[in-house]
């Protein structure tokens, strides 16, 4: 058996790698680049709307038989109503999502950047 060569392993290392919610907090305050005051037509504050991101399952709002595991970053209330903003490690965007009538979270489609996405609330 032939034994990986040091290029292979470091490649390896460098493309496998585990989504924490730490990483996911990252890439949003990456893009916030501490630009707190930004916000929306729905008057959303950042700095009480995101959330430390908790990986959920939601279900597409336009077939409820397809379910994804997303991020959840920002909740537009304290309440949990409203719209959410999720991350979607897989394609490596933001979305928004909102719960149903039967508390259950539903996708309505990726928007592209967290500010992008934060817009078009």
């Amino acid at each position: 058996m032939c034994k990986p060569s040091k290029l292979l392993k470091e490649r390896l290392r460098k493309h496998i790698f585990i989504m924490t919610s730490e990483l996911v907090s990252d890439i949003v305050l990456h893009e916030i680049n501490s630009r707190f005051d930004i916000s929306n037509l729905h008057g959303v504050d950042l700095r009480k709307a995101l959330i430390t991101p908790i990986l959920q399952e939601y279900k597409s709002a336009m077939d409820r038989s397809q379910t994804y595991k997303l991020w959840t970053v920002l909740e537009e209330s304290e309440v949990g109503t409203g719209y959410k903003i999720f991350y979607n490690e897989e394609e490596n965007n933001f979305g928004l999502g909102m719960k149903s009538e039967n508390d259950e979270l539903l996708s309505l489609g990726n928007y592209g950047t967290f500010l992008e996405t934060l817009e078009n609330m």
